[in-house]
């Protein structure tokens, strides 16, 4: 489990790629971060990861561990999975135990056999365009729920504005506004804290004490100073943040 929390975790994300052109190399960076993030969102997860497909090919992949990557592996390989069918449908999959799904079956058995009970799997969506799909997987039967769907396809949703433009854009992108529409007030602080934690090398604690400074000396909400952090808005100097 993440010291930080996932909404923290993504703000450190953020704070790595943001103002850079998202190329293979910061997607691939992107991609890696995120994986942690689900798998640390999701309380019944093993492991995760986070794949990129353009006309369906993979273009990065993340994963947290060998499992995640065997079994992402092993649909490209036959060709069949649910991590394949969420990221070209656009729809959420949720497989309770591969060893009686009807679906994909010869997938199952072979991620059956590897040691994964059920998996999620959530597609990477912008502007009605499936980018790739957000997966985690358990050792255990019956391991995720609805609510989990729910959590994770909203983290994904804001994973997808992050790399939306990874595949088609030459220039940099502002991403706050499409991760405003998915988090909340809370949510939104704990992001802009994980960017000051990120762009400035600050602990935790420090971060949030920088938050609360300024509210206090621009007499504005602190929600409103993170939304600020998180539009780019800020105008925080290195010294101004220590």
């Amino acid at each position: 489990m993440s010291g930080h929390g996932p909404v923290t975790d993504l703000g450190m994300i953020i704070g790595r790629t943001k103002g850079l052109l998202l190329s293979k190399e910061t997607a691939q960076d992107a991609v890696d971060g995120l994986a942690g993030v689900a798998r640390n969102v999701i309380d019944g997860a093993d492991g995760a990861g986070v794949s990129l497909l353009e006309n369906g090919q993979r273009t990065s992949v993340g994963a947290t561990d060998g499992l995640v990557r065997e079994a992402d592996d092993l649909q490209y390989t036959l060709n069949e999975g649910p991590c394949l069918d969420a990221g070209t449908t656009g729809q959420p999959i949720l497989i309770a135990d591969t060893t009686t799904d009807p679906r994909w079956t010869h997938w199952c058995h072979a991620v059956a056999e590897a040691g994964v009970g059920s998996c999620l799997s959530v597609p990477l969506m912008r502007s009605g365009r499936a980018l790739g799909a957000m997966k985690v997987y358990a050792r255990a039967k019956d391991a995720f729920n609805v609510e989990d769907q729910q959590v994770l396809s909203n983290l994904a949703n804001a994973a997808a504005a992050l790399l939306g433009h990874v595949q088609s854009s030459d220039t940099p992108q502002r991403i706050a506004s499409e991760i405003q529409a998915v988090l909340q007030t809370r949510s939104v602080v704990d992001l802009a804290r994980g960017i000051l934690m990120e762009r400035h090398s600050l602990t935790r604690e420090e971060a949030l004490a920088h938050l609360m400074a300024r509210a206090a000396e621009d007499r504005e909400p602190m929600d409103s100073i993170a939304l600020a952090i998180v539009d780019g808005q800020d105008g925080i100097s290195l010294s101004e943040a220590k």
